[in-house]
């Protein structure tokens, strides 16, 4: 198996100190690992020594570029001394904290973590203690990490919102995070450097990639009323933007860019059905379960039902454990009730619920 050399990604300088002060890397290197240190004055030490070991060759595979892709866009990029993950689907935090694991030797329990969940903080104690404990024991089930690896305050809660109570289906965004200086400024300067290269590898490299950008920074907008169907992917800076759209391009996918517009769009049958075919939505099972109603807004589109007909790519991801666990407990305590009302409360489509309920008859 090819490998990379993380040699190569290394950054020149540490920033260290409240006053993000360079200091120059120092790099001694084996067959096997890369020691780096760097030396930074102490009030009380003098010149201290701060130092990391870390596997100097990764796997070059499609994980690894799944993985890049998923650090691109949701790891925290500020040089804060900290390197941070986030998101709301437990088997993408799996997914990364098992990449760390394999290939950096960064265990499961090397992390620390909290929950965000995007609703005001409840004044009334009982709910609180409700809504903490849902999703604290959702996520500790999930990723199986101690829970003792905690922050003090598990859960934090959104100012800026008028969202008072959580949905039904909503577990709020796992955060994880590694305090090592050294390390995280390793980790982002070898995102970075990849992912602007990440045109100079093959084609299905590209895909990879663009698989993890897509979980992690992509949106399926469906407007009924205006019939529109649609793959926004979020990305703050235009550099990046004009990045993913030459990456599409290289993958014969067409996207839109507009002037003061943070996302590139993705629209027209042709492109929707290109990214069926090449995989590329089904990283997030939420998300590609969300892009499958695309078999339900197009009507007549000969390659559409010709994908349908021979199911030759996909689907590729099942509905998720937990949507049909809370179908199945909605169900039971409301048995009257219509299909639309538990997809509304779940979030899933209503011939979702229908196919669990079929399954469980």
């Amino acid at each position: 198996m090819e490998k990379i050399d993380l040699k190569k990604y290394l950054p020149e300088y540490i920033v260290s100190g409240r006053q993000n002060k360079k200091y120059k890397l120092h790099v001694k290197a084996d067959d096997k690992y890369l020691m780096c240190s760097y030396l930074r004055p102490s009030k009380h030490a003098g010149i201290r020594e701060y130092n990391y070991t870390l596997p100097r060759y990764i796997s070059k595979n499609n994980e690894t570029f799944e993985v890049l892709g998923l650090l691109q866009a949701e790891m925290g990029k500020t040089q804060n001394g900290c390197l941070t993950f986030c998101n709301h689907e437990y088997n993408i935090i799996k997914k990364v904290m098992k990449w760390f694991e394999k290939e950096l030797e960064l265990g499961i329990n090397d992390w620390k973590w909290y929950i965000k969940v995007n609703i005001n903080e409840p004044e009334e104690q009982d709910y609180k203690t409700k809504v903490e404990k849902k999703v604290v024991s959702h996520w500790i089930s999930k990723i199986n990490i101690q829970k003792e690896l905690s922050y003090p305050k598990k859960v934090s809660y959104v100012k800026n919102t008028r969202n008072k109570k959580l949905k039904f289906s909503d577990y709020g965004t796992f955060i994880i995070d590694y305090k090592r200086n050294l390390f995280s400024q390793i980790i982002k300067n070898y995102v970075k450097r990849l992912s602007y290269s990440i045109l100079d590898f093959s084609n299905e490299e590209i895909r990879c990639f663009m698989r993890g950008i897509l979980a992690g920074e992509g949106c399926v907008e469906i407007n009924n009323t205006y019939k529109k169907f649609r793959v926004q992917l979020s990305a703050n800076k235009e550099e990046e933007r004009i990045l993913y759209q030459r990456c599409l391009e290289k993958l014969g996918i067409e996207s839109s860019l507009y002037k003061d517009h943070k996302d590139l769009v993705i629209s027209k049958k042709n492109n929707l059905v290109e990214l069926l075919k090449q995989k590329l939505m089904c990283l997030s099972p939420k998300k590609y379960n969300k892009f499958l109603r695309i078999k339900e807004f197009y009507k007549g589109f000969y390659d559409l039902d010709l994908w349908k007909e021979e199911n030759k790519f996909g689907p590729h991801n099942k509905i998720p454990k937990e949507n049909i666990n809370a179908i199945l407990e909605l169900h039971q305590e409301n048995p009257s009730w219509p299909a639309w009302k538990i997809a509304e409360k779940v979030g899933v489509s209503t011939i979702k619920v229908q196919r669990v309920r079929t399954k469980t008859k």
